[in-house]
């Protein structure tokens, strides 16, 4: 079956979530890069997301991409409520899921603002982070042990190949990314200076050889919503058993942007320090931490020369401030 905006709300209808008689309204939910997703509200004052997965990536058809990358995500979020059921609470609840259709419907996080935006306004409290890091570190932890057996279960290789390219290797090489050309100019001169590219290929390296926890493989701004004081992470259609220190790198890489862009904040570097104790405390491995500082300058270097620019980049001085700082923590 394949959903669309017409036939979405008899869909739940069907499967027990809409009462027959209550009419609903349908509407875009998040950005819908990856799969189909709406929003759907009923009269009654409930409202649900319904996504689902496509062979053709929504809003780039010309990538194709098994649509097992939503059993996955359900699959991620099964394994995160058995081994660490003390913070499943940040993932979004499962209410109905297709295995066949492949057609996941979660609870509705509604108009909570992204921790991204959060933190480009400067309003974020460091306990978001910790509970974050917390949440990291717990699920890292305790899956760690059971990776040989996960890693036949999130043989999610498509997806993984998709994300490590954009992030490792297209951004360097030659492209007609809309990037211009002064910056990309700077970027691969700090690189060559530096030894960037030869770090840039063994991080490569690691994040498709290692399988020692579960991670989630896109702990963005964009995919964690902030509930008060708890965060929660969605969209985890690129998990796999790997190195988990991408996950933290990719997490840390979203506050340092901010570092670099305003280095006299203190509460950017108070919230750095507070995702790392997280990380910590929820029993994340200490000795990640140097890869994931690489791993944060990678993703800080694709978000300014790769497809997936962030746009308070498109200002020049924050995109060579970001260049200049990603370097530095390739070297660290």
């Amino acid at each position: 079956m394949r959903l669309n905006d017409s036939n979405l709300a008899d869909y739940l209808r069907r499967v027990g979530l809409l009462q027959h008689t209550e009419r609903a309204r349908v509407e875009p939910a998040g950005d819908g890069n990856i799969n189909f997703v709406r929003r759907v509200r009923g009269a009654e004052g409930q409202s649900w997301v319904v996504k689902q997965a496509r062979p053709q990536l929504e809003r780039f058809p010309e990538y194709r991409v098994s649509t097992e990358r939503i059993v996955f995500e359900h699959r991620y979020g099964e394994v995160v409520a058995e081994l660490a059921p003390d913070v499943a609470g940040l993932l979004p609840r499962t209410l109905h899921f297709d295995a066949e259709a492949r057609i996941l419907v979660m609870e509705d996080l509604g108009d909570a603002p992204r921790l991204g935006d959060e933190l480009l306004a400067g309003r974020v409290e460091p306990v978001v982070l910790q509970q974050l890091g917390r949440f990291l570190g717990r699920v890292h932890g305790a899956t760690a042990p059971h990776a040989g057996a996960l890693a036949p279960r999130f043989a999610n290789d498509e997806m993984r190949q998709l994300h490590g390219e954009h992030i490792f290797s297209l951004p360097f090489a030659p492209n007609d990314f809309p990037i211009p050309p002064e910056l990309r100019a700077l970027g691969l001169k700090l690189l060559e200076e530096t030894g960037g590219l030869e770090r840039i290929h063994a991080l490569r390296e690691r994040y498709y050889q290692a399988a020692e926890a579960l991670i989630h493989a896109d702990v963005q701004g964009s995919n964690l919503l902030v509930e008060g004081n708890l965060p929660r992470l969605v969209d985890a259609e690129i998990a796999h058993v790997g190195d988990p220190a991408f996950d933290l790198g990719t997490a840390l890489a979203h506050i340092h942007f901010h570092i670099a862009r305003e280095p006299d904040q203190p509460v950017y570097r108070q919230a750095r320090e507070a995702l790392l104790r997280g990380y910590e405390e929820g029993g994340g491995e200490g000795d990640c931490q140097y890869r994931a500082a690489g791993y944060a300058g990678v993703e800080m270097l694709r978000r300014t020369l790769g497809a997936a620019r962030l746009p308070f980049l498109e200002q020049p001085a924050a995109a060579v401030a970001t260049l200049q700082h990603a370097t530095k923590l390739l070297q660290s």
